[in-house]
């Protein structure tokens, strides 16, 4: 079997089967040519093979053919390729195989009577491009990303603390407008539309996340919802907040021992990740949408829009995470604050995080919507709970956080428990907040925040004003 009756055979996304030159319809092959062009990976049209069975039957008036095809595609594609067409014998019968490059010049339009359409392509077919899709392709052909253009948005009219404090906090570093300059934020007083992003007024239409926890396992009623704007990464601290706030944590007593296994509902790292991937690789092109958390009984969905880059298939991306980012600035600064890798992948993270769950976090794409899909650990624990598993739900993460502190610092008081809880929920809390959130004294919760530092149970990262905590036990 030689190369081409293997491409035939192979199931192959881009690959056109055609059983004839279409002399009066040529726009049906010219579709599949303009599809590959736009597209990511090398494609074939072959002319003289039937689509369906792949019987190879040949092509009539075979120079005739060539000619036409090559006509047409010189003619009929803008701006113009140069394809290899060759014609090759197989089983005694003549085909036509031309051969697809993609192009640099992106958009490649499908021209006829002053029509211009530039097509794409999704699985197995040839579409016309919307709005958003040709928007991409328009600046792939300069070469250039939507979060590297320049607005007419001046650095004095915005902030930047959200971005300063996270710099100075993970690499304590402190940054000036300079920097802003070398990183493609700035250009002269202009802002980029990433820089939009960071800044902590983020203007961007539909840069916003909005979460629900709904009743129950559909949207039927809602018992929280909100809506987080500004600096995006001030949305996926939010995001997380309230996931915290409205997760379970709990612990099972397995087999009649007196041992506890503690259940966290959700990964919240995997969460983070999931958070920061829709934030940062989601088409801002788009407008009119944002990022979605669904908080159900039984999962968590987080959704962003925005089909997948570089071509690729969702079962491709799964099994081969890609590199290539749609928004390179955005993902930079990602890179720089140690959020994301810059040749990692959050997928590929996410899995990990759920290597030992029987059921994994579910990845779809569904009209260019990319949704990613927790499943609630505790809600399939008490779905098979028996005779020798006592499951044992706490409704928020401080019920959890307590029985683990009591059982291995029995000696803390009441107040240095309840200090540690406040931290687990927000570890930016300051002593004057936990003082007033306690109803305590001041000097109280000096003294008990000096016992847990003296114990090695809590620690102060950064300054006091500036800083953060940490927990250690």
């Amino acid at each position: 079997m030689n190369d081409i009756e293997k491409l035939i055979t192979d199931e192959k996304y881009n690959l056109e089967l055609k059983e004839q030159v279409s002399f009066e319809e040529p726009k049906k092959y010219l579709k599949a040519v303009s599809s590959f062009a736009n597209g990511y990976d090398i494609g074939y049209v072959i002319f003289g093979v039937e689509d369906g069975t792949k019987r190879i039957v040949g092509v009539k008036d075979i120079k005739k053919s060539y000619e036409e095809v090559a006509n047409r595609i010189k003619t009929r594609i803008d701006p113009s390729i140069i394809p290899t067409i060759d014609i090759v014998n197989i089983q005694g019968k003549d085909l036509i195989v031309v051969k697809v490059i993609p192009g640099q010049h992106t958009p490649y339009y499908y021209v006829n009577k002053g029509t211009r359409i530039a097509y794409i392509r999704k699985g197995d077919q040839d579409c016309e491009t919307n709005s958003t899709e040709l928007n991409e392709l328009i600046l792939r052909g300069r070469n250039q990303g939507w979060d590297e253009l320049v607005t007419d948005n001046l650095y004095k009219d915005f902030t930047f603390e959200k971005l300063k404090k996270y710099f100075k906090d993970i690499k304590d570093y402190k940054i000036e407008k300079e920097d802003l300059e070398s990183f493609g934020l700035l250009s002269g007083e202009k802002l980029t539309n990433a820089a939009l992003l960071y800044s902590d007024q983020n203007p961007v239409v539909g840069s916003f996340v909005s979460c629900t926890r709904w009743n129950g396992l559909d949207k039927l009623s809602a018992k929280d919802d909100i809506e987080f704007y500004g600096s995006i990464l001030n949305q996926i601290d939010n995001a997380m907040e309230f996931i915290k706030k409205h997760m379970s944590n709990g612990w099972v007593k397995e087999g009649g021992k007196l041992a506890r296994r503690t259940i966290p509902e959700y990964d919240l790292d995997a969460m983070r990740e999931a958070l920061i991937n829709a934030e940062a690789h989601r088409s801002y092109l788009m407008r009119g949408t944002n990022v979605e958390l669904a908080f159900y009984d039984d999962r968590i969905e987080i959704v962003s829009c925005g089909k997948i880059g570089n071509g690729k298939t969702l079962e491709e991306l799964l099994k081969r995470p890609t590199s290539q980012r749609r928004n390179q600035l955005v993902c930079d600064i990602f890179s720089r604050l140690d959020f994301m890798e810059r040749r990692g992948s959050g997928i590929k993270k996410i899995f990990q995080a759920y290597e030992n769950d029987e059921k994994k976090p579910k990845f779809e794409i569904i009209d260019d919507v990319f949704i990613v899909t927790f499943y609630s650990r505790l809600y399939r624990e008490v779905e098979r709970n028996d005779d020798n598993v006592d499951v044992n739900v706490d409704k928020n993460v401080g019920i959890n956080v307590e029985i683990k502190i009591k059982e291995k610092y029995p000696e803390l008081s009441n107040t240095s428990i309840e200090i540690i809880k406040l931290v687990e929920n927000n570890n930016y809390i300051t002593q004057p907040e936990i003082a007033k959130e306690l109803d305590k004294a001041t000097n109280t919760v000096y003294r008990n925040i000096k016992v847990l530092k003296d114990m090695g149970i809590l620690e102060r990262v950064g300054s006091n004003k500036k800083g953060y905590w940490r927990i250690n036990y």
